[in-house]
């Protein structure tokens, strides 16, 4: 055995590289996650076409250039694990790779083609202080990677802290955002088209409620991703 096969073969031992999703060993040393599982993926399609469940939960609310999920996110799924992966385990890097899987989906589709901006949905102070990072960000900065486009997160912010909107009706989502965001440094996104992010979707009154503040910014135009939504959208 070659001394390079070796140090290989100690640095495998001592730390492995296994799939996120099922904990089976990876041979690729870039990917997060094993072909069993990137095949697995419950992926939505929405991305290839301007009218689909997600951006019809904004019709006649908001009005987007477009809007898509990446998954489906089910109770016990996969999609359910990679988001608790990356929103409560701290995994850092499964974020951006989740991003630049999202945005190589966002190129080969060309309806994202004219975006000049990425914002990730903002975390209140305190949250995040207490998380250390905004898991949106991570999958922003994934995508740029791919989209080469840039990151923008100071120009709109949250200005209290909410609720977890888990367990709460549309109803009660819709109240617990409300006047939640406002706009900090929102001339950064004038004449910009943006692409506001977030990990999950359901009801949208999270996003609807930071679009509304987005769309005061003279001549911006906006459109919406996430990671997931809710696959009864």
């Amino acid at each position: 055995m070659s001394l390079s096969q070796y140090l290989k073969d100690f640095t495998r031992l001592v730390f492995p590289n296994n799939c996120v999703g099922c904990g089976s060993e990876l041979f690729a040393s870039k990917s997060m996650l094993c072909w069993k599982c990137i095949h697995e993926l419950p992926k939505t399609g929405f991305e290839k076409h301007a009218h689909n469940p997600t951006a019809a939960i904004f019709y006649g609310r908001l009005p987007l250039q477009h809007a898509f999920s990446w998954l489906f996110y089910n109770k016990g799924s996969l999609a359910q694990h990679l988001v608790h992966q990356i929103k409560y385990k701290r995994n850092l890097d499964l974020g951006k790779y989740m991003g630049q899987q999202m945005g190589q989906a966002m190129l080969e589709t060309g309806l994202y083609n004219d975006v000049d901006v990425i914002v990730p949905l903002p975390l209140n102070k305190k949250k995040l202080a207490s998380r250390g990072y905004n898991q949106a960000m991570l999958l922003c900065e994934g995508m740029a990677e791919v989209l080469q486009k840039p990151v923008e997160n100071v120009a709109v912010i949250r200005t209290r802290f909410t609720e977890t909107q888990t367990k709460k009706s549309r109803l009660e989502r819709i109240s617990n955002v409300e006047q939640v965001f406002d706009l900090q440094d929102g001339h950064l996104l004038e004449n910009k088209h943006a692409l506001l992010v977030d990990d999950v979707i359901t009801t949208g009154a999270t996003m609807e409620a930071c679009g509304e503040i987005l769309l005061r910014i003279p001549n911006l135009k906006l459109s919406m991703a996430s990671m997931a939504a809710a696959s009864k959208i």
